[in-house]
């Protein structure tokens, strides 16, 4: 049976009564995906793959939440029992005897919370994610992890770690001067000074503002908007992981049409008249100048015109 997992958020926010929802729901999301990284490199896994995770990394994922603490936050969970990793697994980084994979994974990333983030860069990132999301050194002082037992295993997410794992994901990223990203805007934070854009393709951007765009943002919050600014990529996977923000604008929301406006048919001229185009009257007009004669001809000839 795996050994819990216990995790203590300390500082005066981390008091019952003090303590934001959002940033428990944050603590746990943000350890299980450091846990599922781990863990998917685990089991053979390169790092900077895209997509989803491997069933059995996933599985090993998924901490069952055993005890609530008293105080500063304190929760303890239970890691999953999950396959054993393959004698076959690519990595050679740790002696994984018959453990299961998700005490495997926990470990790991214990262990990079203690400096030992080679070779296993993707949960670092997402360790300096967390830290980032919950602000440790500032709002929090420190995120310890433990697993009790006969052989005790202790790190702590504070400070120092957080500046170390943030440089480790920085060279993982490459910036642009200058992009454009549309989406809609969530879980803004304006003691922070940051929130999240959900892109049309479901993804989440971290999204960094100053004090002059607060007011816009509040604004656009829930509503489909335009950002422009320095956009922040993951090298490996080109994905977009953050944008620092130099301007921001509503977008326009598209008309849905009732069913019998959708259904309804019309002739060429009412749609010309309506897009605000010319009906074309001879198909030489649409004719490319780059083109020679015999190419024109045979295209015409194509088209049974």
């Amino acid at each position: 049976m795996a050994s819990r997992l216990q995790l203590k958020l300390t500082g005066d926010n981390a008091r019952l009564g003090e303590l934001y929802a959002s940033d428990i729901a944050r603590l746990i999301d943000g350890v299980e995906r450091a846990i599922g990284r781990a863990a998917a490199q685990l089991v053979g896994r390169a790092p900077g793959t895209p997509g989803r995770l491997p069933n059995a990394a996933a599985n090993a994922a998924r901490l069952r939440l055993a005890d609530i603490g008293e105080g500063s936050l304190v929760l303890q969970f239970e890691p999953p029992a999950a396959p054993s990793i393959p004698e076959t697994s690519e990595q050679g980084l740790l002696d994984l005897d018959d453990s299961d994979l998700g005490e495997s994974a926990v470990r790991v990333v214990m262990d990079v919370l203690s400096g030992s983030e080679t070779g296993f860069t993707e949960a670092a990132a997402a360790l300096s994610q967390l830290a980032e999301d919950l602000d440790i050194g500032e709002r929090y002082d420190a995120l310890a992890f433990s697993q009790p037992g006969e052989m005790p295993h202790e790190a702590v997410l504070d400070r120092s770690a957080r500046e170390r794992l943030s440089a480790v994901a920085q060279r993982r990223t490459r910036h642009d001067d200058e992009g454009t990203l549309v989406g809609i805007l969530y879980e803004a934070d304006f003691e922070k000074s940051s929130a999240h854009l959900r892109t049309p393709l479901g993804s989440s951007v971290t999204v960094h503002f100053g004090d002059d765009y607060a007011q816009a943002i509040k604004e656009a919050l829930r509503e489909s908007s335009q950002l422009q600014g320095r956009i922040t990529y993951n090298v490996a996977t080109s994905a977009i992981v953050s944008v620092d923000l130099t301007d921001i604008a509503l977008t326009e929301q598209l008309v849905v049409p009732s069913i019998g406006e959708f259904w309804a048919t019309k002739s060429l001229e009412e749609l010309a008249e309506a897009q605000g185009v010319g009906v074309v009257e001879s198909i030489e007009a649409l004719r490319d100048d780059t083109i020679s004669d015999e190419e024109a001809d045979a295209f015409i000839a194509a088209l049974a015109l």
